[in-house]
């Protein structure tokens, strides 16, 4: 299961929404300095999603609790969002190579024509099957664990203060 750390932002009867950051693994490597993508997401801060959640559970707002979202329904998410499309794309590709090179005798521009529309074909159906996919209920994520309040800036102690140097 996947999992991260959100803070509860609403609560309502039955659910709450949370806000969490979205966080790449870029810029986490020794290499992070010298990457050239590790200093463009120093430079784009990660977005917030806001995401609701069925919970029984009482909670308050403010509090920091863990999610999840199982790895099976991440996996097939991105092979419906990313791997269609492309097939699509390979297959009006092939396709416009024989009907417009290899029968017509045509350019080049029917290929293009031919894998662009293929392409937006893969999309749409991705899209439909991800509209079918959003009700069910493998495809939320789910409220693991209540951590508590997080602790405020003020409360930290920092152990390498000026004093101690």
């Amino acid at each position: 299961m996947m999992r991260t750390l959100a803070t509860v932002v609403a609560v309502d009867n039955g659910h709450i929404t949370v806000s969490c950051k979205q966080e790449t693994s870029c810029g986490h490597c020794a290499s992070r300095d010298s990457c050239g993508t590790g200093i463009v997401s120093k430079a784009m801060p990660g977005r917030s999603h806001q995401i609701n959640i069925a919970t029984t559970e009482t909670i308050t707002l403010g509090q920091v609790v863990e999610i999840g979202l199982s790895e099976r329904s991440m996996l097939s998410s991105a092979l419906l969002v990313y791997m269609l499309p492309l097939l699509f794309l390979i297959g009006g590709s092939v396709i416009g190579q024989y009907v417009f090179i290899d029968l017509a005798g045509s350019n080049q521009l029917g290929v293009i024509v031919s894998a662009a529309v293929s392409t937006a074909v893969g999309l749409m159906i991705a899209r439909h099957y991800a509209k079918r996919l959003d009700g069910d209920a493998a495809y939320k994520p789910s409220l693991i664990r209540v951590l508590g309040l997080p602790i405020s800036a003020d409360k930290l102690i920092n152990a390498a203060s000026k004093d101690s140097e």
